[in-house]
């Protein structure tokens, strides 16, 4: 992870697997007053990719299980950098995930990983409205059946865990709470 070198920025992801709540926090801290983007949102910065092929896949439907087995989420590093660095001052999120997260960790001074138990995410999936995906059963126990094991490889050193079972309030004070502390002797002090 990289760490900010002004005292002036902070880069923070917040990430999580589907329905852990990053777009309801994304427009929750816009709500208060903060810099974030929902990154998924911003096309130009994703692409879905053929596993096999390596190939863009242009045009794809969320309810077809078969079709979302097949592909990955990637985020163009490149841009994603080039975005952040557009910001000099303050504490920016970016909202989102990814299939090459691991590529992408090294951008942000901190990264903040929502979790919620399988019951609540199975909730918030079947219920979403601002999203398609997932809202298939079958995409559903998919997304449950690999939540631990994603979860699992982004804890420890790489990201902090937010609770996000909890009411938005409550979760978005613990998102902000992590995302001003300072994390080393280099980050950014506010």
């Amino acid at each position: 992870m990289k760490h900010s070198q002004s005292n002036s920025h902070k880069s923070i992801l917040i990430t999580g697997i589907s329905g852990s709540g990053k777009s309801t926090i994304c427009r929750e801290l816009k709500r208060r007053g903060y810099k974030a983007y929902d990154i998924e949102r911003i096309r130009p910065l994703f692409s879905m990719v053929h596993k096999e092929s390596g190939k863009v896949v242009r045009a794809w439907d969320n309810r077809d299980f078969d079709l979302i087995k097949q592909m990955d989420w990637i985020c163009d590093k490149r841009k994603l950098a080039r975005l952040i660095r557009t910001h000099k001052r303050g504490t920016v999120f970016y909202c989102g995930t990814a299939s090459n997260i691991d590529e992408l960790r090294s951008l942000f001074d901190r990264v903040l990983l929502l979790r919620c138990s399988p019951s609540v995410l199975r909730e918030r999936l079947r219920t979403r409205t601002t999203n398609d995906f997932a809202r298939d059963p079958r995409v559903q126990r998919w997304v449950l059946r690999s939540k631990n094991k994603w979860e699992n490889h982004l804890r420890g050193d790489v990201a902090v865990v937010i609770d996000a079972n909890q009411s938005l309030a409550k979760t978005t004070e613990d998102v902000l709470k992590e995302a001003l502390r300072t994390t080393s002797a280099t980050a950014v002090s506010l």
